[in-house]
C-alpha cells in the first residue's frame, strides 16, 4: 500500500523539530545522552468528515464519457468545494475506478483533489475487509467530531443472493456495490456489521432500492438518519454540487439534500427521466415500527390478502419491492393496531417524495417511503436468503403459520 499526501509535509516538520533539538543541545550542556524523539504533528479534528464510498469499476458507472458518472459526480463535488460549501469539515472519496485502482482521495476546500492512499487491488472494494480498512483510514487521515457516509454505486436492497461470507474469505456476496455481471455485491447484513459503531451521523444511499424496511431495520444501529431511494435512480445520482453544503451544515440537512435530489429529477424535460422516489428515515423509531408491524402480522394467516394488488416499485414481475405502508394497511388489523402502526411509521419517515411515474410507465399511487418484500407463501422464507435478515426474525416471521 502506498501512502501519499501529507508525507512530505510531515517529514518537513519532523526535520524542523530535529534541527531545533540539535540547536538547543549545542547551546546547553546536558549530560543526558538520550536522543530526542521527534513528535509527529497532530491532525486537526474537523467538525465533520464525509466519506463517499464510490464503486465505479466494472459496473457501467465508470465507463468512458458520457457514461463516466463517477467523474461527473467528482466534478460536481469539486465545484461545490470551490464555492465554499465544505465548512468545518473534510470531504473524502474512496474511488474504485474503471481502471481497477482503489484510491482514497480528498477534495480540498479549493476544489483540488489530493491522493491520500493507494490500496492493494487484490482485495475487492465490496468486501467487509476493505470497507473496514477504508473507514479506519478515514478516521486516521481526517479525524472529526462525527462522520457522514455516502454509498455510491448499484444497489439491490435486502437481497442476499450468493455465497455466504463465511464460506469464502476472498470474496463475499453483497446487495450493495454490484459489478462484473452482478458477481461482486455486499450483503446488507455485512454492511451493518461494518458500519455499526463508526460514529456515523448519517448514511446517504446514492444507489437503487435501498429504502426497504428490511434494509433500514438492519442498519438501525449504524446511523441515526438514513436517506435512500425505494425505486431505481438514474445513473446521474444526486446533484452533488447542490447537496454538499447540506452535508456540512452544523446539523446535516438531509431533508434539504433529499428534496434537491427529487427536484432535480422532477424538473427533467423528458418524461422518461422525470422519475424519483426518495425518503429520509430516523432510525431511532425502527424498534417501535417493528413491534407495531409484528402485532398486525400476527393477526394474518396469509401474506397476501384476497383481491389485494400491491403497489410495485419495479417494472419486473417479482414482488421484492412493494409499498410497505399500503401492504400493512391492507392486512387484517383492529383500529388500535393500525393507529399505532401509522404513528410509528410517521415517527420514522421524516420525508417521503415520489414522482407520479417511474420510467413514465409505472404509476406510483401509493408511497409510504418504504418498500418491502411480500411473501406469497411460506416457501418465500428462503427466497434470496430473506430469512437471514433481522426484519424476518423480528417481524415477518409472524406471517408464517
Amino acid at each position: 500500500m502506498v501512502y501519499l499526501r501529507y508525507f512530505s509535509k510531515i517529514m518537513a516538520q519532523i526535520t524542523l523539530v530535529v534541527a531545533f533539538s540539535i540547536g538547543v543541545m549545542s547551546c546547553v550542556h546536558d549530560h543526558n545522552d538520550e536522543p530526542e524523539v521527534p513528535v509527529e504533528p497532530e491532525i486537526p479534528i474537523a467538525g465533520r468528515t464525509v466519506l463517499v464510498y464510490m464503486l465505479a469499476s466494472g459496473n457501467g458507472l465508470g465507463a468512458s464519457a458520457p457514461y463516466d458518472y463517477d467523474m461527473q459526480d467528482i466534478s460536481e463535488m469539486r465545484k461545490a468545494a470551490a464555492a465554499g460549501d465544505i465548512t468545518d469539515g473534510r470531504l473524502l472519496i474512496f474511488h474504485s475506478s474503471s481502471n481497477g485502482n482503489q484510491i482514497l482521495k480528498e477534495i480540498a476546500e479549493d476544489g483540488t483533489v489530493d491522493t491520500l492512499k493507494i490500496y492493494d487491488s487484490a482485495i475487492r472494494p465490496q468486501t467487509a475487509q476493505r470497507m473496514s480498512e477504508v473507514l479506519d483510514d478515514m478516521k486516521a487521515w481526517a479525524p472529526a467530531a462525527d462522520y457522514g457516509m455516502i454509498l455510491w454505486g448499484h444497489g439491490t436492497g435486502w437481497i442476499e443472493d450468493g455465497i455466504a461470507e463465511e464460506a469464502a474469505s476472498d470474496y463475499q456476496t453483497y446487495s450493495y456495490g454490484s459489478e462484473q455481471n452482478n458477481k461482486w455485491k455486499m450483503n446488507v447484513t455485512s454492511l451493518a456489521n461494518v458500519l455499526e459503531g463508526r460514529n456515523l451521523g448519517f448514511i446517504y444511499f446514492d444507489c437503487c432500492y435501498m429504502a426497504s424496511v428490511e434494509v433500514i431495520y438492519q442498519l438501525r444501529k449504524a446511523a441515526p438518519r438514513i436517506v435512500a431511494y425505494p425505486t431505481e435512480v438514474l445513473a446521474w445520482g444526486m446533484p452533488y454540487d447542490r447537496n454538499i453544503k447540506h452535508f456540512f451544515a452544523k446539523d446535516a440537512e438531509l431533508v434539504e439534500a433529499a428534496t434537491n435530489t427529487f427536484d432535480y429529477y422532477a424538473s427533467q424535460t423528458s418524461a422518461t427521466y422525470r422519475m424519483c422516489t426518495v425518503s429520509v428515515f430516523r432510525t431511532a423509531g425502527m424498534e417501535r415500527l417493528a413491534s407495531a408491524t409484528r402485532a398486525i402480522y400476527q393477526n394474518n394467516t396469509t401474506g397476501v390478502p384476497e383481491n389485494y394488488s400491491p403497489q410495485s416499485y419495479t417494472l419486473s414481475r417479482n414482488n421484492y419491492y412493494c409499498d410497505f405502508g399500503g401492504y400493512v394497511n391492507a392486512l387484517k388489523s383492529d383500529n388500535q393496531q393500525l393507529d399505532e402502526f401509522k404513528s410509528a411509521l410517521a415517527e420514522v419517515v421524516e420525508l417521503e417524495l415520489a414522482t407520479e411515474k417511474i420510467w413514465n410507465q409505472l404509476p406510483i399511487n401509493e408511497h409510504s417511503g418504504f418498500s418491502t418484500f411480500i411473501m406469497d407463501s411460506n416457501a418465500d422464507v428462503s427466497k434470496l436468503n430473506y430469512s437471514r435478515l433481522d426484519w424476518f426474525d423480528d417481524v415477518a416471521s409472524a406471517l408464517i403459520h
